[in-house]
Protein backbone atom coordinates (compact mmCIF):
# COMPACT_ATOMS: atom_id res chain seq x y z
CA UNK A 1 0.00 0.00 0.00
CA UNK A 2 2.88 2.36 0.76
CA UNK A 3 4.27 2.19 -2.79
CA UNK A 4 0.86 2.83 -4.38
CA UNK A 5 0.28 5.65 -1.91
CA UNK A 6 3.37 7.59 -2.96
CA UNK A 7 2.84 6.95 -6.66
CA UNK A 8 -0.74 8.26 -6.35
CA UNK A 9 0.47 11.34 -4.51
CA UNK A 10 3.09 12.03 -7.14
CA UNK A 11 0.58 11.74 -9.99
CA UNK A 12 -2.03 14.02 -8.46
CA UNK A 13 -1.05 17.62 -9.35
CA UNK A 14 -4.35 19.41 -8.97
CA UNK A 15 -3.72 20.36 -5.32
CA UNK A 16 -0.64 21.95 -3.82
CA UNK A 17 1.50 19.42 -1.92
CA UNK A 18 1.49 19.41 1.86
CA UNK A 19 4.72 18.44 3.60
CA UNK A 20 4.90 16.05 6.52
CA UNK A 21 7.10 17.52 9.21
CA UNK A 22 6.81 19.17 12.59
CA UNK A 23 4.31 18.08 15.25
CA UNK A 24 1.46 17.33 12.83
CA UNK A 25 -0.49 14.12 13.52
CA UNK A 26 0.11 13.31 9.86
CA UNK A 27 3.74 12.62 10.74
CA UNK A 28 2.60 9.02 11.13
CA UNK A 29 2.33 8.72 7.34
CA UNK A 30 5.48 6.80 6.52
CA UNK A 31 6.95 4.75 3.71
CA UNK A 32 8.70 1.47 3.20
CA UNK A 33 9.65 2.37 -0.36
CA UNK A 34 12.94 4.05 0.48
CA UNK A 35 14.61 5.46 3.61
CA UNK A 36 15.23 8.61 1.57
CA UNK A 37 11.49 9.35 1.75
CA UNK A 38 11.23 9.17 5.54
CA UNK A 39 12.10 12.78 6.43
CA UNK A 40 9.88 15.04 4.33
CA UNK A 41 7.30 13.53 1.97
CA UNK A 42 5.07 15.62 -0.31
CA UNK A 43 1.53 14.35 0.17
CA UNK A 44 -1.72 15.27 -1.52
CA UNK A 45 -4.06 14.55 1.37
CA UNK A 46 -7.18 14.48 -0.82
CA UNK A 47 -5.56 11.73 -2.88
CA UNK A 48 -4.42 10.03 0.33
CA UNK A 49 -7.95 10.00 1.74
CA UNK A 50 -9.28 8.49 -1.45
CA UNK A 51 -6.55 5.84 -1.46
CA UNK A 52 -7.10 4.89 2.20
CA UNK A 53 -10.84 4.59 1.56
CA UNK A 54 -10.16 2.31 -1.40
CA UNK A 55 -7.85 0.20 0.74
CA UNK A 56 -10.60 -0.20 3.33
CA UNK A 57 -13.07 -1.29 0.64
CA UNK A 58 -10.76 -3.88 -0.93
CA UNK A 59 -12.18 -7.39 -1.35
CA UNK A 60 -8.76 -9.02 -1.38
CA UNK A 61 -6.79 -7.67 1.53
CA UNK A 62 -6.74 -9.05 5.04
CA UNK A 63 -8.12 -6.87 7.83
CA UNK A 64 -4.82 -5.57 9.25
CA UNK A 65 -3.95 -3.21 6.38
CA UNK A 66 -7.59 -2.09 6.24
CA UNK A 67 -7.49 -1.23 9.94
CA UNK A 68 -4.18 0.59 9.43
CA UNK A 69 -5.67 2.56 6.51
CA UNK A 70 -8.65 3.47 8.67
CA UNK A 71 -6.38 4.80 11.41
CA UNK A 72 -4.49 6.98 8.94
CA UNK A 73 -7.73 8.24 7.42
CA UNK A 74 -8.94 9.18 10.91
CA UNK A 75 -5.73 11.12 11.56
CA UNK A 76 -6.25 13.16 8.40
CA UNK A 77 -9.92 13.80 9.22
CA UNK A 78 -8.97 14.89 12.75
CA UNK A 79 -6.53 17.46 11.39
CA UNK A 80 -8.92 18.89 8.83
CA UNK A 81 -11.40 21.51 9.95
CA UNK A 82 -15.11 21.28 9.34
CA UNK A 83 -15.54 17.50 9.26
CA UNK A 84 -18.98 16.57 10.57
CA UNK A 85 -19.95 13.69 12.81
CA UNK A 86 -21.46 12.09 9.72
CA UNK A 87 -18.01 12.01 8.10
CA UNK A 88 -16.25 10.55 11.14
CA UNK A 89 -18.87 8.01 12.21
CA UNK A 90 -18.54 5.47 9.35
CA UNK A 91 -14.74 5.61 9.42
CA UNK A 92 -14.67 4.98 13.17
CA UNK A 93 -17.16 2.11 12.87
CA UNK A 94 -15.39 0.46 9.92
CA UNK A 95 -11.94 0.83 11.49
CA UNK A 96 -13.16 -0.79 14.69
CA UNK A 97 -14.69 -3.68 12.72
CA UNK A 98 -11.39 -4.23 10.89
CA UNK A 99 -9.48 -4.18 14.18
CA UNK A 100 -11.76 -6.89 15.56
CA UNK A 101 -11.49 -8.91 12.35
CA UNK A 102 -7.69 -8.60 12.44
CA UNK A 103 -7.67 -10.01 15.96
CA UNK A 104 -9.87 -12.90 14.80
CA UNK A 105 -7.55 -13.53 11.83
CA UNK A 106 -4.56 -13.68 14.18
CA UNK A 107 -6.36 -16.29 16.28
CA UNK A 108 -7.23 -18.37 13.21
CA UNK A 109 -3.63 -18.18 12.04
CA UNK A 110 -2.43 -19.36 15.45
CA UNK A 111 -4.77 -22.36 15.28
CA UNK A 112 -3.58 -23.14 11.74
CA UNK A 113 0.06 -22.87 12.78
CA UNK A 114 -0.53 -25.37 15.60
CA UNK A 115 -2.21 -27.74 13.12
CA UNK A 116 0.74 -27.51 10.75
CA UNK A 117 3.18 -28.24 13.57
CA UNK A 118 1.26 -31.36 14.61
CA UNK A 119 1.43 -32.66 11.03
CA UNK A 120 -2.06 -31.92 9.72
CA UNK A 121 -5.40 -33.50 10.52
CA UNK A 122 -8.28 -31.71 12.19
CA UNK A 123 -9.48 -31.32 15.74
CA UNK A 124 -12.72 -30.06 17.26
CA UNK A 125 -12.91 -26.29 16.79
CA UNK A 126 -10.83 -26.19 13.59
CA UNK A 127 -12.10 -24.11 10.67
CA UNK A 128 -12.61 -26.15 7.48
CA UNK A 129 -14.30 -26.29 4.08
CA UNK A 130 -16.61 -29.30 3.79
CA UNK A 131 -18.29 -30.98 0.80
CA UNK A 132 -21.91 -30.02 1.40
CA UNK A 133 -24.24 -33.01 0.84
CA UNK A 134 -21.40 -34.57 -1.20
CA UNK A 135 -22.48 -32.37 -4.13
CA UNK A 136 -18.95 -31.15 -4.85
CA UNK A 137 -19.46 -27.64 -3.44
CA UNK A 138 -17.34 -26.85 -0.40
CA UNK A 139 -18.58 -24.43 2.26
CA UNK A 140 -17.03 -22.95 5.38
CA UNK A 141 -17.70 -24.89 8.57
CA UNK A 142 -16.31 -25.67 12.00
CA UNK A 143 -15.41 -29.16 13.22
CA UNK A 144 -17.71 -30.23 16.07
CA UNK A 145 -16.66 -33.86 16.40
CA UNK A 146 -13.91 -36.28 15.35
CA UNK A 147 -14.31 -40.06 15.62
CA UNK A 148 -11.54 -41.90 13.82
CA UNK A 149 -11.97 -41.14 10.11
CA UNK A 150 -15.40 -39.54 10.65
CA UNK A 151 -15.52 -35.78 10.98
CA UNK A 152 -18.68 -33.90 11.97
CA UNK A 153 -18.94 -30.29 10.88
CA UNK A 154 -21.40 -27.43 11.39
CA UNK A 155 -21.81 -25.10 8.42
CA UNK A 156 -21.57 -21.34 8.85
CA UNK A 157 -24.40 -20.52 6.44
CA UNK A 158 -27.31 -22.43 8.01
CA UNK A 159 -25.87 -24.07 11.16
CA UNK A 160 -26.69 -27.51 9.73
CA UNK A 161 -24.39 -30.44 10.56
CA UNK A 162 -22.98 -33.30 8.51
CA UNK A 163 -20.53 -36.12 9.09
CA UNK A 164 -17.90 -36.76 6.41
CA UNK A 165 -14.79 -38.81 5.93
CA UNK A 166 -11.48 -36.96 5.86
CA UNK A 167 -11.28 -36.65 2.06
CA UNK A 168 -14.40 -34.46 2.01
CA UNK A 169 -13.10 -32.02 4.61
CA UNK A 170 -10.37 -29.50 3.80
CA UNK A 171 -8.61 -27.50 6.53
CA UNK A 172 -8.82 -23.77 5.83
CA UNK A 173 -5.58 -21.95 5.17
CA UNK A 174 -6.05 -18.41 6.58
CA UNK A 175 -5.38 -15.64 4.08
CA UNK A 176 -2.83 -14.27 6.53
CA UNK A 177 -0.81 -17.51 6.48
CA UNK A 178 2.73 -17.13 5.14
CA UNK A 179 4.85 -19.68 3.27
CA UNK A 180 5.91 -21.66 6.35
CA UNK A 181 2.19 -22.26 7.07
CA UNK A 182 1.09 -23.13 3.54
CA UNK A 183 0.49 -19.59 2.29
CA UNK A 184 2.38 -17.09 0.11
CA UNK A 185 5.62 -15.28 0.93
CA UNK A 186 5.59 -13.07 4.00
CA UNK A 187 6.31 -9.35 3.64
CA UNK A 188 9.74 -9.91 5.15
CA UNK A 189 10.50 -12.61 2.57
CA UNK A 190 9.05 -10.66 -0.37
CA UNK A 191 10.42 -7.21 0.50
CA UNK A 192 13.61 -8.16 2.28
CA UNK A 193 12.46 -6.56 5.51
CA UNK A 194 9.48 -5.98 7.75
CA UNK A 195 6.52 -4.10 6.27
CA UNK A 196 5.11 -1.53 8.71
CA UNK A 197 2.05 -0.73 6.58
CA UNK A 198 -0.13 -3.15 8.59
CA UNK A 199 0.66 -1.52 11.95
CA UNK A 200 -2.16 0.60 13.37
CA UNK A 201 -1.13 3.98 14.78
CA UNK A 202 -4.19 3.94 17.06
CA UNK A 203 -5.18 1.47 19.76
CA UNK A 204 -8.58 -0.16 19.55
CA UNK A 205 -9.61 1.25 22.93
CA UNK A 206 -9.00 4.81 21.76
CA UNK A 207 -11.12 4.21 18.65
CA UNK A 208 -13.89 2.75 20.83
CA UNK A 209 -13.76 5.76 23.15
CA UNK A 210 -13.92 8.25 20.28
CA UNK A 211 -16.83 6.38 18.72
CA UNK A 212 -18.56 6.34 22.12
CA UNK A 213 -18.13 10.13 22.44
CA UNK A 214 -19.68 10.58 19.02
CA UNK A 215 -22.61 8.28 19.75
CA UNK A 216 -23.26 10.08 23.05
CA UNK A 217 -23.48 13.41 21.22
CA UNK A 218 -25.95 11.85 18.80
CA UNK A 219 -28.15 10.65 21.66
CA UNK A 220 -27.26 6.95 21.31
CA UNK A 221 -26.74 6.70 25.07
CA UNK A 222 -27.01 2.92 25.52
CA UNK A 223 -24.55 2.14 22.73
CA UNK A 224 -22.17 4.85 23.93
CA UNK A 225 -22.18 3.53 27.51
CA UNK A 226 -21.41 -0.02 26.33
CA UNK A 227 -18.53 1.20 24.16
CA UNK A 228 -17.07 3.34 26.95
CA UNK A 229 -17.16 0.26 29.20
CA UNK A 230 -15.39 -1.84 26.55
CA UNK A 231 -12.79 0.89 26.04
CA UNK A 232 -12.22 1.10 29.79
CA UNK A 233 -11.71 -2.67 30.11
CA UNK A 234 -9.29 -2.76 27.16
CA UNK A 235 -7.37 0.26 28.46
CA UNK A 236 -7.08 -1.33 31.89
CA UNK A 237 -5.71 -4.53 30.35
CA UNK A 238 -3.17 -2.36 28.49
CA UNK A 239 -2.11 -0.63 31.70
CA UNK A 240 -3.70 2.73 30.76
CA UNK A 241 -5.32 3.27 34.15
CA UNK A 242 -6.08 7.00 33.78
CA UNK A 243 -7.98 6.50 30.54
CA UNK A 244 -9.68 3.41 31.93
CA UNK A 245 -10.93 5.36 34.94
CA UNK A 246 -12.15 8.26 32.80
CA UNK A 247 -14.06 6.05 30.36
CA UNK A 248 -15.51 3.88 33.12
CA UNK A 249 -16.89 7.03 34.79
CA UNK A 250 -18.44 8.17 31.52
CA UNK A 251 -20.03 4.76 31.07
CA UNK A 252 -21.54 4.97 34.54
CA UNK A 253 -22.85 8.49 33.93
CA UNK A 254 -24.53 7.49 30.70
CA UNK A 255 -26.01 4.34 32.21
CA UNK A 256 -27.44 6.20 35.21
Amino acid sequence: MSFTFHIACSLRKMFPPVYIDGPSPCRFLDTTVSPLLRSTVPVDFDAAKELFQRAMESDYSSSKPKAAAGCLLLQILHEEEGNSNAALLPVLEETLVFMKEAEKEDQELEVHTVRMKRGGGVLVGDRVDANYSLEGSYYAAVVTGVDGESITVQYDDDDSSETHNAENVRPLIPQTATRDCGGPLSDAEALGGENDDEKCILEDYSVKAELAELLAKMGEVKEAAALFEEAADDAMNAGKMKSASEWSSKASELAA
